[in-house]
């Protein structure tokens, strides 16, 4: 890959991967925390959410670069002290639910879809995340890049064709409708869940060489992460306000436009990226432990031990998975968006921005 590429473009397109395939990809979330504050304000939301995530990668990224801690472990015990035991603990139970989320929705679509049983869906999954983390981090990274901007490119394909059979729909949403009160409150929770995650992908940051790099690739990665936001959103209002209990949104929209090709392609592209959600984030998790054996024994792990790894996790997640996609995302995201707040937001925008700019 060309330098610049991997240093501006690669971090930013890592993250949008890992959080496409958690809710962005079945459209869950969206609807959770941005459509569900109305036309205007989930606009109004994705906006904000684009800037707090910009901002806050760029710092994260730089912190990352000046300190030499690109694993989560070493950064988070720079930055917290004693206190990032507690982010351990908590980052556990956060990257077990949201694979649940993702394991969830794979079983769940391939289910609706082609009639394959849940377990099959999540056993699918499971095979590729384990193969993945086997085969390395040069093969993740590369996979999650071509993935997250072929993801953009076909979420764009995704809002033409609903523009183009159901555009009147979308724009009477918004024709009369008002910003309504509040509408910050669901997309700050949505970032500071999704905040929780951007340490874990900091194995993505090994090419940002200095500060310049470290705000581009976090705006980038800002404007990346929330491109599907938009888009979803945007193509929600075709269904408002039906949509906003449908616990696959994106497929729900597919099928009202009546183009089983579509639907046939959607449905295995969804599955590829919820996949692929649960490679990046289990990359993370060995990286953290390849640095803790490291330090005890001089090597890492080996590729038979991190696809080991993947495989547990991912099954440990299946439990978790019973309960539904619905329950998953608005119980359990909405409580983690406190912890982000305290564990990770907070510090690393008073803490991280201190030693990095005002400490002379």
């Amino acid at each position: 890959m060309i330098r610049w590429f991997q240093a501006w473009i690669v971090p930013g397109a890592v993250f949008q991967s890992v959080i496409v395939g958690g809710g962005y990809g079945t459209g869950r979330e969206v609807v959770e925390y941005v459509s569900s504050a109305g036309p205007w304000g989930g606009l109004a939301n994705t906006a904000l959410i684009g800037v707090l995530f910009g901002v806050v990668l760029a710092v994260t990224f730089d912190y990352a670069r000046r300190f030499e801690v690109r694993d989560y472990r070493l950064f988070i015990k720079s930055l917290l002290g004693p206190g990032w035991m507690v982010y351990e603990a908590v980052m556990i139970v956060a990257l077990v639910l949201v694979l649940a989320v993702a394991g969830s929705a794979a079983g769940q679509v391939l289910q609706d879809s082609f009639g394959i049983p849940f377990a099959a869906g999540v056993g699918l999954m499971l095979a590729i995340v384990v193969t993945f983390n086997y085969v390395g981090r040069e093969w993740i990274e590369r996979t999650l890049t071509a993935w997250g901007l072929l993801m953009s490119l076909m979420l764009i394909v995704y809002a033409a064709l609903v523009f183009g059979v159901q555009g009147a729909s979308v724009s009477a949403a918004f024709v009369g409708a008002e910003l309504e009160p509040g509408w910050w409150r669901s997309g700050v929770r949505f970032f500071l869940y999704t905040a929780m995650i951007i340490p874990v992908l900091l194995y993505a940051t090994d090419h940002i060489e200095n500060r310049a790099q470290a705000w581009g690739a976090g705006l980038v990665g800002g404007v990346l992460g929330t491109l599907p936001a938009v888009l979803c959103h945007l193509t929600f209002m075709a269904g408002y306000p039906e949509i906003l209990d449908e616990a696959l949104p994106t497929y729900w929209t597919l099928l009202r436009l009546a183009l089983p090709a579509a639907v046939a392609v959607y449905v295995i592209v969804l599955f590829v990226t919820i996949a692929q959600t649960g490679v990046g984030i289990l990359q993370g998790i060995n990286e953290r432990l390849d640095a803790w054996w490291r330090e005890r024994s001089g090597r890492t792990l080996s590729p038979r031990l991190h696809a080991a790894i993947a495989g547990g996790a991912v099954l440990l997640s299946l439990l978790l998975s019973n309960f539904g996609i619905v329950a998953l995302v608005a119980q359990g995201y909405g409580t983690l968006a406190w912890f982000g707040v305290f564990l990770f937001v907070a510090p690393v925008m008073t803490i991280g921005v201190w030693r990095l700019y005002g400490s002379g």
